[in-house]
């Protein structure tokens, strides 16, 4: 079951992400981590999104800083943070909580907390970071993932 439900969230990320990247660069290197899509649904942590609102918050959250990214797309100057992220929650009033679900970056898997920044700008400068979502759950809400 969770298996279906991560292969149906990665089609409709990458619907999100088309306009970003090229659908060969999507069909590679775009991955949902199982561990995500396996716990998501088991916790109750008001902090983070449920998975059909994780892709309303990652579609605003793309149109709102997409300048910085399609310029240098355009100028074929991409960085390595011009990755594939899923927002994944937010807490207080400017800390969005970002998964890397891009398997060419060295961040595949992490999550990030971004306070009033984000991935696609330059100083790519995050608040804190996780190894991986169960360290995430582990370290700020104190949930063990089974």
């Amino acid at each position: 079951m969770s298996s279906e439900i991560n292969k149906e969230l990665t089609e409709r990320l990458k619907d999100i992400y088309s306009d970003y990247f090229d659908s060969e660069y999507l069909d590679q290197n775009l991955e949902i981590p199982q561990i995500y899509t396996d716990s998501i649904r088991k916790i109750n942590v008001d902090d983070l999104f449920s998975l059909s609102n994780t892709l309303i918050h990652t579609g605003c959250w793309l149109s709102l800083y997409e300048a910085d990214f399609l310029e240098r797309k355009e100028a074929n100057e991409l960085t390595v943070s011009d990755t594939i992220f899923l927002v994944i929650g937010e807490w207080g009033t400017r800390h969005d909580l970002l998964l890397c679900c891009d398997k060419s970056s060295p961040d595949f898997g992490k999550v990030f907390d971004y306070n009033d920044a984000h991935p696609w700008w330059i100083p790519n400068d995050w608040e804190a970071d996780y190894t991986d979502f169960r360290a995430f759950i582990k370290e700020d809400y104190n949930i063990d993932l089974e």
